[in-house]
């Protein structure tokens, strides 16, 4: 079977703005990322009981993304009083794995754009990124709507 899809581009944008003491300040900043041929995009309500949101790996599967192709992932806090706790994790690291932990808090986004992490919770530096292999969410103290938009190539 011949596709019939042609790769896209993604245009990214982010603009801050603050009139501050009569003066306005901020920019924008716009990226393009080329050779899109896949996007995910939903909202789904974040209990309190952590899940995962986003898996990855170097094989496809059902709900998975392929972890070399990932370009571009945001996480936006739709809701206006709670925040959410991201995790991020890989399958290395034994029984504990590696994991970094992220607040979201209500009405901001984060945004990654390919699926190396690495970090110390001892002050060391680091050896190595790891590949994340979930994404996990957790509401703080009621469950939240959050919108997820991934695009790869």
């Amino acid at each position: 079977m011949a596709t019939t899809l042609n790769n896209a581009q993604l245009v990214v944008r982010v603009t801050e703005k603050v009139t501050l003491n009569g003066r306005e300040l901020g920019n924008t900043n716009k990226h393009t990322i080329s050779g899109i041929n896949e996007v995910s995009e939903r909202i789904l309500t974040v209990p309190t009981d952590q899940i995962t949101v986003l898996s990855s790996s170097s094989g496809l599967g059902a709900g998975t993304f392929l972890s070399s192709s990932i370009k571009y992932v945001r996480f936006t806090n739709l809701d206006d009083t709670n925040h959410i706790r991201l995790t991020f994790m890989s399958s290395s690291g034994g029984t504990t794995k590696n994991k970094a932990v992220f607040k979201l808090d209500p009405e901001r986004s984060f945004i990654i754009c390919n699926d190396s992490y690495s970090g110390s919770g001892i002050g060391t530096a680091f050896d190595t990124f790891q590949s994340y292999t979930n994404i996990k969410a957790k509401a703080d103290t009621a469950a939240v709507d959050m919108e997820i938009f991934v695009a790869t190539t």
